[in-house]
């Protein structure tokens, strides 16, 4: 039996190595910065992305849960960030493909459902699936389980709706390219045409997405922590 490893391993694993690369870069051009001085150039920058991201976390899920996950939350939209755009350089997008995004959800999911489990206590956590009466309990299993399939399937469908009609797009105006005579059998209408969906459908969307996916993290986290 031939085992075939999906385009997308790859990719992810590129990612990875670039991000966590870059990561260890700007954690060592910190410890270089004058602690008396302002920081300057990358620097600066990460110690902002980072200041924004624990205001983020802070913000939706309270204060005492900021330095925790902070990091996660931080690890979270520089993967999705990346990972929704990589498809502009040619490249398979990861999050087109459902066993990321499941994946992804269900770390996620797990996050909430650890913080309820905190908050609640075990014995609080397993007494809401009978509330208000216990003929609810198939309801609030459900209602458990739907952030886990809604999140997945939400950034799933998002970004390869935009692959499958960028895809239509080149098809098309490559069909409509062919009747030009001469330099009919290159696509020229494509580029022409396409940067602007590109800004949409891959820029546009994929940052959306990322922040859609954070704070839905962060915000169905932050109310699981409010004890009933």
């Amino acid at each position: 039996m031939v085992i075939k490893i999906q385009a997308e391993v790859y990719v992810i694993l590129l990612i990875l190595v670039v991000l966590c690369s870059l990561m260890i870069y700007i954690g060592n051009q910190i410890k270089k910065s004058d602690p008396a001085k302002a920081p300057k150039g990358i620097a600066n920058v990460g110690i902002l992305l980072v200041s924004m991201i624990d205001n983020f976390t802070g913000e939706n899920m309270g204060e005492p849960f900021k330095k925790n996950f902070g990091p996660y939350i931080g690890s979270l939209a520089c993967y999705l960030t990346v990972a929704n755009l990589i498809g502009l350089l040619g490249l398979p997008t990861p999050t087109s493909n459902f066993s990321v995004t499941l994946s992804l959800a269900l770390i996620s999911w797990l996050i909430i459902e650890g913080v309820s489990i905190k908050a609640n206590t075990v014995k609080g956590y397993l007494k809401g699936f009978l509330e208000p009466v216990f003929l609810f309990l198939p309801v609030n299993i459900f209602g458990e389980i739907a952030p886990l399939v809604s999140m997945s399937l939400r950034l799933f469908g998002n970004l390869l709706v935009g692959s499958v009609l960028m895809t239509l797009v080149y098809v098309f105006t490559g069909y409509v390219s062919s009747f030009i005579p001469l330099i009919g059998r290159v696509n020229f209408i494509g580029p022409l045409v396409a940067p602007v969906l590109h800004a949409y459908f891959d820029v546009f969307a994929g940052f959306i997405q990322m922040f859609i996916f954070i704070s839905l993290t962060t915000i169905l986290a932050g109310n699981k922590a409010a004890v009933d």
